[in-house]
Formats: C-alpha cells, structure tokens, sequence
C-alpha cells in the first residue's frame, strides 16, 4: 500500500502516541520505502556544495533551476529566475522606525562562513525520517486549519485577526522569538498569517521536535494552497536566496525579563505579477515568493490578516507553553510580542485597524492587542501563555 493509505493509519498513532516512525515502532513494507526512495531523489537536487552547520545540519547549494519548487506540476514551464525579485514595494505613509530603542536586538539569520555560489540556493537535505515526518505533519497541521474552531482537538490559538470587509495586499511584524520546551508530537508557534478562504500562508518561529527532530527554535513557513499543504521549501515555495535557509535555526533568542531577540518577517503580494513574497529583516530581503499560479483564491487577493500563536498537544498530554511561556504582564521584556504589526492595503503598508478580532479558546493562554504605542513599537500586540491544559 501507499502513502496515501498509510497515512490515515499513521494520524491515528500519532495521536495517541501509540508509534513513532523513525524510532522503528511501525515498519515499511518494501514497497513503501521504494517510495519514499524514489520522493528523497526528487527532493535532495544534485549539490553544487554542501554546508553543514554547527549544528550537524546539511544545507545543500542547488542549482536555482532544479529546487524542489518546480517539481509542482504547476510549475513546469515558467520564466521565473534566480534574480528575481518583487516589482512593486509597498509605499509607506510615514518613514520606518529602525529596531526598538529598547533591550531589542535583531537576530541575524543565516549560515556562517558564507552561503551558496551565485545561482543556487540553500535548501536543507531531507532524510527518510525527515520526510516522513513532514509529510505526515503537514497533513495534519493542514487538516486543522479550516475553520478555526474550538473543536479541534489538541490545538490551542491565542491571535488577532482582521474583519473580512476589505483585501490586503500583505502582513507583516517584527516577532520576539523564544525557545519554549516541547516535546514530540507537540508543537508551540508564534506567527503571521494571510489567507483568502481556504488557502493561506504563514510564516513565523517554531519549535517542533517532530518536524525538525530537535528542540530548537527554528523559522518556518506554511504553505496551504489548492492540493498543497506543506512545511518549508517542499510544494511550491520559490526560495531565492542562496545564504538565508527558509527554515534556519534562529539563535539567540529572548530571555524572560532579559533581552529580547526579533525577526522582521512580512508576507507582501507583487501587485503587478501578483506572486506572494517572504521578505526579512529591516531591509525586506526577498528570500522567496510563492508563485500565482499554485492558488486558486490567494491568487487574486489576501481577504484576511492574523498575528497570533498557536500550540499543539495529544490529548491527555500538558500542552506547551505559548509565546514566552508566561502569562501576560503587559512588559516587552517579558511578554512575546508583535511590534510594528502591519497590513498593506492598496500597495501602501499601514497600522492594522484597531478593531481587530481576539480569538482565543484556552484560558490559559492570552492575546493583547495594545494598538499604535508610538515610538519604536508602533503597532503592538502581546500574547502567550504558561500552557499545561490537557483537555480537547
């Protein structure tokens, strides 16, 4: 039997953590690990060079024109090209403030020692347990995104949100990043969002030991578009950039009552070719985009923004904590934050309304949304929560 099959099977043990793949609990068959054999050729490209980190990771450097991307059968022919970049940038109403004047410190994202020649790109080498994992994540991580609701077991929201009455070009924020522990299959996640009914895109830090099989904090997008749902840079994600991995170990991070540590991440719509771009830090460095033709509603307009986070835990297992791992106090140095929040709308990067919807479904999490503070903040909004719920 296939993939396709097992699947259902593998959703039910994870959830009762009755199996784990890569510890030997369930065996392939033969014909399923030909498989998944034949998926990892499609995915490892050939490596112009490899660069392994400090951290044992491999990061292969692969010719543009061969990532995983254009495996899409979306994809096939197109004209995209390794210097490709965003044609409209979003006008802004006043300048931008630099990083807070506050303990803020912006954390540099990328390999040591230098990145990819000129016209490859960085993209992580996938291992079987690595695919495993992921494909196996991504389809329940997916499964619990539409609609947001309060029955779905195990997964807890602490977020703000936009009203669906106008469309957006973008999202962005400067995020405060933490390493909260969690242990496999859980997760706990600080994020932006955009979405237009049942496709969206994300992008944030995360600790996952499933998907990443360490207890770090790590950045990350999502990709939910059409048929395809998946982690990082594995359905349809145009990565560019050839020394900025998509889903980097972020180090260092913030420390409670200590100094904090942010990313500047946005998610903005080419308003000519109408491809979704990641773009980082205070520059907008475009490390990729998300091609038009793979979304059927993101194709067109965003309807929705979101800033938020988000924790998973099986059933009958205390849950993570969010954000900082503490309840809210109002404090930058101690509460996960959201600073300089935005939306474009019409090609012009704004403050968000300030009516915008809290969603949250446990009480022991929290989302704040102060509004426009001024200064070095701008736009602010805090959440988080100590977690160790165990109920659906």
């Amino acid at each position: 039997m296939g993939l396709r099959v097992i699947l259902p099977y593998l959703l039910v043990c994870y959830l009762f953590l009755y199996c784990k793949w890569v510890e030997g609990y369930v065996k392939l068959s033969k014909e399923e690990d030909l498989e998944l054999e034949e998926q990892l050729k499609h995915l490892n490209k050939p490596a112009v060079k490899t660069i392994k980190t400090k951290y044992g990771e491999l990061y292969d450097c692969v010719d543009f024109y061969k990532q995983p991307a254009f495996d899409h059968p979306l994809l096939k022919n197109h004209d995209f090209h390794p210097e490709m970049r965003s044609t409209s940038i979003p006008r802004r109403v006043s300048p931008e403030n630099e990083v807070p004047k506050l303990d803020f410190k912006p954390v540099n994202i990328g390999l040591e020692g230098g990145g990819c020649p000129i016209g490859t790109v960085l993209i992580r080498r996938t291992t079987k347990d690595d695919l495993i994992r992921a494909k196996f994540h991504s389809e329940m991580y997916a499964s619990k995104l539409n609609p947001l609701i309060t029955e779905q077991p195990g997964t807890r929201f602490a977020l703000v949100r936009t009203k669906l009455n106008i469309t957006y070009d973008g999202v962005g924020a400067d995020l405060s990043v933490w390493n909260i522990p969690a242990k496999a299959p859980q997760y706990t996640a600080g994020r932006i969002k955009i979405s237009n009914g049942d496709e969206s895109l994300e992008a944030g830090w995360m600790v996952n030991p499933d998907l990443y099989g360490d207890d770090r904090t790590h950045m990350y997008i999502f990709t939910n578009a059409a048929q395809s749902h998946c982690f990082n840079a594995q359905c349809g994600y145009v990565h560019l950039s050839p020394d900025i991995p998509v889903d980097a170990i972020i180090d260092p991070v913030s420390s409670y009552g200590g100094t904090q540590f942010v990313i500047t991440l946005s998610i903005y719509q080419d308003v000519v070719k109408k491809d979704w771009y990641l773009k980082l830090n205070k520059d907008h460095t475009d490390i990729g985009f998300w091609p038009n033709k793979i979304f059927t509603n993101l194709g067109n307009t965003a309807t929705q923004t979101e800033w938020g986070g988000e924790v998973f835990s099986p059933l009958g297992v205390p849950a993570p904590g969010m954000g900082s791992g503490h309840e809210l106090e109002g404090d930058t140095a101690k509460d996960a934050i959201f600073a300089n929040a935005n939306i474009v709308v019409n090609n012009t990067v704004v403050n968000p309304p300030r009516d915008l919807k809290l969603f949250v479904d446990s009480f022991r999490y929290d989302v704040r949304n102060v509004g426009n503070v001024g200064g070095g903040l701008n736009y602010l909004i805090y959440y988080g929560g100590v977690g160790g719920g165990t109920g659906p």
